[in-house]
């Protein structure tokens, strides 16, 4: 897989943190620069393995768009995609979701973390788009 440091929402970014945005906002007028012509795929990859206390958490990561980088604005913020991923399912070094970008984004993109049923005690998540990606 080709990643572009620019193209990178985490890394390594710290599962006990889990409710929060991803480190990185993209600028998608940046990202489509880089790939011209491409289709961007996104790509979650567990880092260090998740673990919590009673190993009942999940990791719900939500992809938004918004027109400014700081996604202040209520009315254009918009939520366009969430996937819910099992702590049983975050072992290390593992790609757990894979997926075309989905129409209508906005110029700025990031993602979403939010933890549920338990706190994460452990784990790390990568997430980056790439023009190149099996997704099989």
């Amino acid at each position: 897989m080709i990643i572009d440091f620019a193209n990178r929402f985490s890394t390594l970014q710290p599962l006990t943190d889990a409710t929060g945005a991803s480190t990185n906002v993209i600028d998608m007028t940046k990202a489509g620069d880089a790939v011209a012509g491409a289709e961007l795929y996104l790509v979650v990859r567990v880092g260090t393995a998740a673990d919590s206390s009673g190993g009942a958490a999940v990791l719900n990561i939500g992809v938004e768009s918004d027109s400014v980088e700081d996604f202040s604005t209520l009315s254009t913020k918009k939520e366009h995609l969430k996937v819910q991923i099992a702590e049983a399912d975050l072992s290390a070094n593992k790609i757990v979701f894979k997926c075309k970008l989905p129409p209508g984004l906005q110029k700025y993109v990031r993602l979403y973390y939010t933890e549920s049923g338990e706190a994460f005690t452990a784990g790390t998540i990568d997430a980056f788009l790439t023009p190149d990606v099996n997704i099989a």
